[in-house]
């Protein structure tokens, strides 16, 4: 009955269902069995120049930087010499692969359709996101900002125009991404059409026949991925903190101009240009000669004291 029901299981159509327990274990063996006569669906080319696709990074106390991710492509030794990127700016840029890991166990090589680990030398884990790759040396990889996808809508509760906005899953790059160009002018559910995207934050590595996944809350459409733009340049984006962000608060523009307004008043106090300061000043003058005259006049005879 497994072996049936696995030459059913390469149609996308048709979904085997399997009564087990996780309890017991019931059944179990005949889901392992199912999934172990499974063809494997990508084709992986080892004679091909190196990619490695990251799907998570790690910070290690002893070892530094740790990427885990599959190995798409070609094959990868230890101390070789890659490509990683694209970086916020579309740079690729070369790293050193300090030692390799697979099923927990040191190796010194991995091929293509195989997952492992790479610790990595001189790169902060900051610097890494998922979704980048791995590349060789020889290879001329891309950054992409732009590309064309032939999707199918699978549920949208209205309608999917120019400048709509969601979650572009291909691979491990998961990624806002805005419409800019529709083949047809509205879609709605089940509708299918060419659109030309457009990534929000920063360039991906992608290539032709990529399947992806578009999705915003409770909207869902599939497609493949049929052309990209390599000479697309990345969005503009103006710097509105800098326009709305006043250069002074009020606090400190008040106690500006109570200084300045200070220091004015002093100014013209000593050049004698403020009438109302020099004439109040001058009085306070005049009644402190006063009273050192009439201090100095007063006489005290013994019998007083």
């Amino acid at each position: 009955a497994v072996v049936s029901t696995q030459s059913t299981g390469t149609s996308e159509r048709i979904c085997p269902i399997f009564q087990i327990s996780n309890v017991t274990g019931q059944n179990m063996h005949l889901l392992q069995s199912f999934l172990n006569l499974l063809s494997v669906q990508n084709n992986y080319h080892e004679g091909d120049s190196a990619e490695f696709q990251i799907d998570d990074t790690y910070s290690v106390p002893g070892v530094g930087t740790v990427i885990s991710g599959t190995c798409m492509r070609g094959l990868i030794k230890s101390n070789d010499t890659l490509l990683m990127g694209p970086d916020s700016l579309g740079v690729f840029k070369p790293i050193v692969i300090k030692s390799i890991h697979r099923k927990r166990l040191p190796v010194k090589e991995v091929k293509a359709g195989q997952s492992s680990s790479f610790a990595l030398k001189k790169i902060k884990r900051g610097e890494i996101r998922k979704g980048m790759v791995l590349v060789s040396l020889n290879s001329e990889p891309e950054a992409i900002w732009e590309f064309e996808s032939e999707i199918r809508v699978l549920h949208h509760p209205t309608t999917i125009s120019v400048k709509y906005q969601a979650m572009v899953h291909t691979g491990s790059i998961r990624q806002t991404a805005s419409i800019i160009h529709m083949s047809v002018q509205h879609m709605r559910t089940g509708d299918k059409a060419i659109c030309r995207f457009r990534f929000i934050k920063n360039p991906e590595y992608l290539k032709v026949g990529s399947r992806m996944v578009f999705r915003e809350g409770r909207t869902k459409a599939v497609g493949n991925i049929v052309k990209v733009f390599a000479d697309a340049q990345a969005p503009f984006r103006s710097n509105k903190r800098d326009k709305l962000k006043p250069k002074y608060s009020r606090g400190r523009r008040r106690c500006k101009s109570y200084n300045d307004r200070t220091n004015e008043d002093a100014s013209a106090v000593i050049d004698g240009t403020d009438s109302g300061l020099s004439a109040i000043l001058s009085t306070d003058s005049n009644k402190a000669d006063s009273n050192t005259d009439t201090g100095s006049n007063i006489a005290v005879t013994p019998t007083e004291l």
